[in-house]
């Protein structure tokens, strides 16, 4: 930037010449069409029927992630989904009760993958769940080397 705006420069352009392309472009931009936005992917696979049938069904209570999973689409997708249809998209907050569980089949041997699993809890819910009790953590194993 420094080059273009020098006397060495073979491009010519001046702050005054800079300053009037950047206004031109915020010209454009102000004035321009709203953007267009494509069909999500997920809406062509699903079907209108199959994505009111989620819509009804998260409003009733059930998670994302086990409609997700149901659907086998990823969570996220699914979750983006019901936003643009501007879905309250709830967190999953993990109870008192579901936290001392995790916390003692935690300690009982149980990994992070398993608790996830049992709980049909994302990872960072339930590493946040385990950080918040005081859990000490275990090392990671080691990993073994492809050959």
């Amino acid at each position: 930037m420094i080059y273009l705006l020098s006397n060495n420069s073979e491009v010519g352009l001046t702050p005054e010449k800079l300053r009037g392309l950047a206004q031109q472009q915020g010209l454009r931009e102000t004035t321009s069409e709203p953007p267009v936005y494509q069909v999500h992917r997920l809406s062509a696979q699903l079907g209108a029927d199959q994505i009111d049938d989620i819509v009804r069904r998260h409003e009733a209570g059930e998670s994302a992630r086990s409609l997700a999973n149901e659907c086998s689409v990823a969570p996220s997708a699914l979750i983006r989904l019901l936003r643009e249809r501007n879905v309250v998209v709830r967190q999953h907050v993990v109870t008192s009760d579901q936290e001392e569980m995790m916390v003692r089949d935690y300690e009982a041997g149980m990994t992070t993958a398993e608790l996830e699993q049992k709980h049909q809890l994302s990872h960072s819910t339930v590493l946040r769940a385990l950080h918040r009790a005081g859990v000490e953590m275990r090392a990671k194993a080691p990993r073994r080397k492809s050959a």
